[in-house]
């Protein structure tokens, strides 16, 4: 029995089984305990922002507004024009024999404003955003700069967490509705001056169907993105060791639990206000 091949292989392959099913179930536990981790962060975090309103806090968040949001500006033009462009091209392409031009405003608006503008900006923002918070982050824990608050008995969620959070919290919808505005932009100069229709035809169908319902979906997404790029930027940054290579291992992370969080919470968003 003990030379039996078939026994071996049955053994080897039910060894393997429990060993990739026992890395999955502490994956899975991993996951849900950094989940619970991250949403008690995020209470504290609000629990604290009154404090944001007096002037040293006001003075902070100002300052993460200007590096997280105003310095984003060039990288959110450039993008937002392309996803329009991208947008009405590919509204004419679906549209060609099938459906009247006149309804390719209608198109390109209805998916700007809820989906292509939030979510494909807040992926390019968690690469900005996410990846700096964790960054900046983890170089102060490395450089033992955090301790040095927590014996100076400053609060590190007060001085670190809150600016950027509330940062994200003002600047991500912010940029997200004049990205929205911008990618309308694209698709116009594009329509026009590429694909055969007419300004008028253009501008009419994208106010046709137009409802300011959208807008606050947007904002509503928006808003919810900056949140979750903020915290997460900050949890992998505050959890970052082993020096410089857990600091880049923590902005991956950053960069990667945002994006996955970016279209759950797009889905939930959507399944809410939509249906």
């Amino acid at each position: 029995m003990k030379n039996n091949p078939a026994l071996a292989v049955v053994e080897a392959t039910g060894e393997a089984t429990v060993h990739v099913g026992a890395k999955l179930l502490g994956s899975m536990v991993q996951m849900l305990s950094s989940l619970g981790e991250m949403f008690v962060l995020t209470f504290k975090i609000f629990w604290i922002f009154p404090w944001m309103f007096t002037r040293r806090g006001r003075i902070l968040a100002v300052r993460q507004m200007m590096d997280l949001g105003v310095a984003s500006l060039p990288l959110i033009f450039i993008t937002a024009l392309f996803i329009g462009m991208v947008a009405a091209v590919s509204a004419k392409y679906q549209f060609q024999n099938f459906v009247p031009l006149r309804y390719l405003g209608t198109a390109v608006t209805q998916m700007v404003f809820l989906e292509l503008g939030p979510v494909l900006t807040a992926l390019v923002m968690s690469g900005r955003i996410g990846s700096s918070i964790a960054a900046q982050i983890g170089t102060m824990k490395e450089k033992e700069e955090v301790d040095a608050l927590r014996v100076l008995d400053l609060d590190p969620l007060r001085y670190l967490a809150a600016p950027r959070v509330l940062a994200g919290l003002v600047m991500m919808p912010t940029l997200t509705i004049l990205a929205c505005f911008l990618a309308l932009s694209g698709a116009w100069v594009v329509a026009v001056g590429s694909l055969g229709v007419t300004a008028f035809t253009m501008l009419s169908g994208m106010r046709l169907f137009f409802r300011s319902y959208i807008i606050l979906v947007c904002l509503v997404k928006g808003t919810c993105f900056g949140v979750l790029i903020s915290v997460l930027g900050y949890y992998h940054g505050i959890k970052s060791a082993g020096g410089a290579r857990g600091v880049g291992e923590a902005t991956m992370k950053s960069v990667v639990s945002s994006s996955v969080m970016i279209l759950m919470f797009d889905f939930l968003i959507t399944f809410l206000m939509l249906l």
